[in-house]
């Protein structure tokens, strides 16, 4: 009997952790939800050419002077983001040379099939700060920023691969989001 009541529990929690879903209510939605829904503004941004972009191995420059550098983890799907000149570094945070720590999309908060919604988190990079001032200290936090955008292709469908989508996006949302503790 012992060993019928083991084996019921081990298989009745391994069925419940399996299914369990995401919610948009909590979780890594909840912080971009509320921002999406308080301070979400549609805004257009240039896109670098291709013949612009140099992909390395972990890193890829843009215009031979700005670097976006991400961990070797990060899904090759996001990588394809950087290739197609959607994010800019000195846009993000003022300096050429942006560190991407992790990267997430945000399925439940895209609206349709044309809008795909990401998350990323940067540490921040001290190097044009004065040494002893509170910014110093600040961007040399071991907590990452987590910033959110938004990329819309209009000529996407459900059917449209992520590739694709990239390809022919544009980036309309780029904002802080805060810091994570």
């Amino acid at each position: 009997m012992k060993k019928l009541f083991t084996i019921v529990s081990i298989v009745f929690f391994m069925a419940k952790g399996n299914a369990q879903t995401e919610n948009i209510n909590s979780g890594k939605y909840h912080p971009a939800k509320e921002h999406f829904e308080t301070q979400y503004k549609k805004q257009e941004y240039p896109k670098y050419s291709r013949f612009q972009i140099k992909l390395e191995k972990d890193r890829v420059v843009i215009d031979v002077v700005k670097v976006i550098e991400f961990s070797k983890y990060l899904d090759e799907k996001f990588k394809l983001i950087f290739e197609n000149g959607l994010l800019d570094p000195m846009r993000i945070n003022g300096n050429p040379v942006l560190k991407i720590a992790s990267m997430d999309e945000l399925p439940l908060l895209s609206t349709n099939s044309q809008t795909k919604r990401f998350k990323f988190w940067i540490f921040p990079q001290n190097n044009n700060a004065k040494k002893y001032s509170v910014e110093y200290v600040l961007r040399g936090r071991v907590n990452p920023d987590e910033y959110y955008f938004e990329l819309q292709n209009e000529n996407a469908d459900e059917n449209t691969s992520f590739k694709e989508f990239v390809k022919g996006a544009k980036l309309t949302y780029l904002a802080y989001g805060g810091i994570i503790i």
